[in-house]
């Protein structure tokens, strides 16, 4: 559950035991070969590096998100020109670090490792079926972390102080039930 530094800093959210942890039956069931051009002739390091890009894309998709840009400004960075937004710092998490190790291995299993032995042949193939299942829960992760932005250090000192902590809840809309339905993200 340890994000994996280097030089100080955050360059994975999740280890090859945390993947094993949530999908230990994948690499049971299903003899995984490494990719010749991957350059990796080990399955560990392969999938260790495969949460490494995974750790990335999720922070090139955080600062992409018009969220990030609205959270700047709400914590004083005032950003004009989306051009110039600043880059995510990783190294900046305070709280709910197994949120981001369940969203890096869980992006990592939809997006990497089960394209690898899906048979897109078939729609009811079990491993296109897990790709949709750990895809919702990756989207369903990153919304939340993205709703309840109350894990980063915004400016730098070591704590998650109130006015970092930027809540955002989508408003209130009727349904054609009698109770009222909130929505967030």
């Amino acid at each position: 559950m340890a994000f994996i530094t280097v030089g100080g800093s955050v360059t994975s959210y999740a280890e090859y035991t945390d993947l094993l942890q949530k999908d230990q039956r994948l690499l049971e069931a299903n003899e995984l070969v490494v990719p010749a051009e991957s350059g990796f002739t080990d399955v560990t390091d392969f999938i260790e590096d495969l949460l490494t890009k995974s750790t990335s894309r999720i922070n090139t998709k955080i600062k992409a998100s018009s969220w990030w840009m609205g959270y700047l400004n709400y914590t004083g960075t005032n950003v004009t020109n989306p051009a110039l937004v600043p880059d995510f710092n990783p190294n900046r998490i305070k709280t709910r670090k197994q949120d981001f190790t369940d969203a890096c291995v869980f992006y990592c299993l939809y997006y990497y490792l089960l394209p690898l032995i899906a048979d897109f042949s078939t729609e009811e193939s079990p491993e296109v079926q897990k790709i949709k299942y750990y895809e919702a829960k990756f989207n369903q992760i990153f919304n939340e972390l993205i709703a309840m932005a109350d894990w980063y250090d915004a400016d730098g000192d070591g704590t998650v102080e109130d006015g970092e902590k930027a809540y955002t809840y989508t408003p209130v809309r009727r349904s054609r039930r009698r109770s009222s339905v909130v929505r967030i993200g």
